[in-house]
C-alpha cells in the first residue's frame, strides 16, 4: 500500500492550509472554504462538485482539526461522500443548493440511542414520510437540508418549519466561546424525504462509517494541532534557565502524545484510503474512536497541565482543541460505546 499523496491530493492540502492561513476564525472561514470549493470536494463531478473521494475529505477535516475550526465544513463533506453514492437524479436539487453555500445537516441517528425511525406512507397518499427525534448535527444553526439514517438506509429531507423542528444545542466549544457554531437536534413529524440508497438499504453501516472516517480525520488533527501548540510552548518558555522542553519529564509526556497523534494520523488516512478502494473500515473506526475518546482526551488533559496557567486560559488557543476534542467524542460516542461496537463486531466474526 502506497499512502503517499497524489498531485490532486497535495493541491488540496496546500489549497485548504492556504485558506486557514488567511483567515484562521471560525466565523469567517466558512465563506473562504466555500469559495475555495473546498466544501464540495466529494459532491458528483456533474453537479459542480470535485468527484473526490474520503481521502480528500479527510485531508481537508485534518486541517480544520490542527486549526481548531468549528465550520460547516465537516457536515457538508460527509454529505458529499453520501450523494456521490446515491442515483444522480436524487440529489440534483440538494447538490445546487450546497454549491450556492446551503448548510447540509448531518446527524449521527436517532437521539438518546433509540432504535432507528422506519418511513411510514401516509393513509391515502404513496407519499412516504419519517417522524423522529435525531441527534444533534454538528455546526448546522442554518441549516436548508437534513441527512439522517433511518432503517431504509440514509434519507434527504428538506428542512421545512412545518414539518421539522429545529433545537440548538450546547456544544462544549459554545459555552465557552458564544459565537462558535450552533449544533442542531431535529424532529420530524411526517416529513417528506428521499431515500438516498434505495437499492441497498442494508447497507446503513456504511453511512456511519463515512460519517465517523470524516470525524476521525478531524480528531487526529485536533490532536495533532494541540501537540504543536504544546511543543512550541514548552520550546519558548525557560525555568531555571533552560526551555522547559530539555526537562525529562515534560519531553517524555510531549513524546507520549506525539506518538498517540502519529497512530491516529496513519489509521484515519488507512481508513479513507480503505474507503475510496471499496472496503469497509468499520472496526478500525471503532478501535481508533475508542482510543480517542479515552487516551486522546487524557492526552488533552495532559497538553493543558504542560502550559501551566496559561492553558486554562480562554484568549490562549489551546481550551479549543479540549472543548472540540469533547463535541468529537459526543458526535461518535465515548469509550463504552466504542469498545461495545468493537466487541460485537469482534464477536460475530
Amino acid at each position: 500500500m502506497d499512502f503517499g499523496f497524489d498531485e490532486t491530493q497535495l493541491a488540496v492540502d496546500e489549497a485548504v492550509r492556504g485558506v486557514l492561513s488567511r483567515e484562521p476564525a471560525s466565523a469567517a472561514a466558512w465563506p473562504l472554504l466555500c469559495d475555495a470549493g473546498l466544501h464540495i470536494l466529494g459532491f458528483p463531478e456533474k453537479f459542480g462538485g470535485a468527484g473526490l473521494g474520503a481521502v480528500e475529505v479527510g485531508i481537508v477535516a485534518r486541517a480544520l482539526g490542527e486549526a481548531a475550526l468549528a465550520t460547516p465544513v465537516l457536515g457538508t463533506s460527509i454529505a458529499g461522500l453520501v450523494a456521490s453514492r446515491a442515483p444522480a437524479a436524487m440529489v440534483a436539487d440538494w447538490c445546487s443548493g450546497v454549491l450556492d453555500g446551503q448548510v447540509t445537516a448531518v446527524s449521527p441517528g436517532s437521539a438518546g440511542g433509540a432504535e432507528l425511525p422506519a418511513p411510514k406512507v401516509v393513509a391515502g397518499t404513496q407519499q412516504p414520510t419519517i417522524s423522529g427525534r435525531f441527534a444533534a448535527a454538528p455546526r448546522a444553526e442554518h441549516a436548508q437540508w437534513l441527512l439522517a439514517p433511518t432503517t431504509a438506509g440514509p434519507v434527504l429531507v428538506k428542512v421545512d418549519a412545518r414539518t421539522a423542528t429545529a433545537t440548538s444545542v450546547e456544544s462544549s466549544l459554545r459555552t465557552e466561546q458564544s459565537d462558535a457554531p450552533a449544533d442542531v437536534q431535529f424532529e420530524l413529524t411526517d416529513a417528506r424525504f428521499t431515500a438516498l440508497w434505495p437499492e441497498c438499504a442494508h447497507e446503513r453501516d456504511l453511512y456511519a462509517d463515512l460519517y465517523r472516517a470524516v470525524f476521525l480525520s478531524y480528531a487526529s488533527g485536533l490532536l495533532s494541532g494541540a501537540v504543536k501548540l504544546t511543543a512550541s510552548h514548552l520550546g519558548s518558555r525557560t525555568q531555571f534557565g533552560r526551555p522547559l522542553a530539555t526537562f525529562q519529564a515534560a519531553s517524555q509526556e510531549i513524546a507520549d502524545i506525539y506518538v498517540l497523534a502519529t497512530a491516529l494520523e496513519s489509521v484515519s488516512l488507512f481508513c479513507n484510503w480503505s474507503i475510496d478502494n471499496g472496503d469497509r473500515p468499520s472496526t478500525e473506526l471503532d478501535a481508533a474512536l475508542f482510543m480517542f475518546a479515552g487516551e486522546g482526551r487524557a492526552a488533552m488533559q495532559m497538553c493543558h497541565h504542560l502550559h501551566g496557567g496559561l492553558g486554562v486560559d480562554v484568549t490562549y488557543p489551546m481550551h479549543r482543541y479540549f472543548s472540540l476534542a469533547k463535541d468529537v467524542v459526543r458526535h461518535c460516542g465515548g469509550e463504552r460505546h466504542n469498545l461495545r461496537r468493537l466487541g460485537t463486531r469482534c464477536s460475530s466474526l
